[in-house]
């Protein structure tokens, strides 16, 4: 009955501000074509925290240079920094807004006396359900101009 009452006093207004972000995020990476790259970045960072605990992945980084692998790092990292500041204005705003949301939402649902595993668990699905619902929007519903 416990686990019940910590439901009945879920933070509401911080897990809708928290949706409605990444729902914002979500249909701007819809519109923009970013998906492709913010998945090619999360896969990246995967597979460099996977990186010394795989002995298959050691054995491929260890086939080619580490001055190759060091310049392509190098250079990603200055390429994404450019980027990001010619594109500062839209950036602050989609990387900012989740981010405040989500440590809002964190420390409301720790407040309301859900535990660490299960707060991660629910603001990742309520994450996952605004990025989702915001390509929906694009695709079907609002369609952007796609060039």
């Amino acid at each position: 009955m416990l686990k019940f009452q910590c439901f009945l006093k879920l933070p509401v207004l911080a897990l809708i501000t928290l949706w409605l972000a990444y729902a914002l995020l979500g249909w701007y990476l819809s519109a923009h074509h970013i998906i492709w790259l913010v998945g090619a970045s999360i896969i990246s960072v995967a597979l460099a925290v996977a990186w010394k605990s795989n002995p298959l992945l050691e054995r491929f980084t260890s086939l080619g240079s580490q001055g190759l692998f060091v310049v392509i790092t190098v250079s990603l990292i200055v390429s994404l920094s450019v980027v990001l500041a010619i594109t500062w204005t839209n950036s602050f705003t989609l990387i900012v807004i989740p981010f405040a949301a989500m440590i809002l939402a964190q420390i409301e649902m720790v407040f309301s006396g859900f535990d660490k595993l299960a707060t991660f668990l629910f603001l990742m699905f309520v994450a996952t359900t605004g990025l989702v619902f915001g390509e929906v929007v694009d695709l079907n519903i609002f369609p952007s101009n796609k060039s």
